[in-house]
């Protein structure tokens, strides 16, 4: 995605995330926490674009149009993490290679409020894992977890997958998975 495709899906986003919390309070008894689509952090960016090995060009895009994506109030939550949590968990090798149903080095960029996490397929980034909580042992997720699987065949079919899941709870309360 370019940068204009980018920064027309977060302000979508930003406005289904205000329909979706519109009377979330009428529908759920208590207020909606801080739904948000933070503002990209420059020098966070440019840590993450430096960060070796290399981060997939197109997450790296998606860091230069916004800062980070909370969501907890949608569904069971979803999150983009900032860049710099980004560079941080992948030059510590928190998670950084997955095995088992699927064998590929990533880069892990988001989760869900359940433990699943994302992982975008490294060096080239074109396929979205989710990793549903399992082992991870020195830095190697293994799973034969039939939910660990493809989410996403690249990371703007994710993103748009995401931004139709907030528009699917915004007008039913229901979020299908991701």
């Amino acid at each position: 995605m370019d940068s204009g495709q980018l920064e027309t899906w977060r302000e979508d986003l930003r406005k289904t995330i205000a329909s979706a919390v519109l009377d979330f309070q009428d529908r759920y008894g208590y207020p909606p926490g801080e739904n948000a689509v933070s503002e990209p952090d420059a020098a966070a960016a440019a840590r993450l674009a430096a960060v070796r090995p290399a981060i997939p060009a197109d997450l790296v895009d998606l860091y230069a149009a916004i800062g980070a994506v909370d969501l907890p109030d949608v569904g069971n939550g979803f999150f983009l993490h900032t860049a710099s949590d980004v560079a941080h968990a992948h030059e510590s090798r928190d998670l950084w290679h997955v095995r088992g149903r699927h064998d590929a080095d990533v880069v892990v960029f988001a989760s869900d409020g359940g433990g699943t996490q994302y992982g975008l397929a490294m060096p080239a980034g074109s396929t979205v894992y989710r990793l549903p909580p399992d082992a991870v042992l020195g830095g190697i997720y293994t799973s034969e977890d039939p939910r660990f699987d493809v989410a996403a065949p690249d990371l703007p079919t994710f993103l748009d997958r995401l931004l139709q899941a907030v528009k699917t709870f915004a007008a039913s309360s229901t979020t299908p998975s991701l």
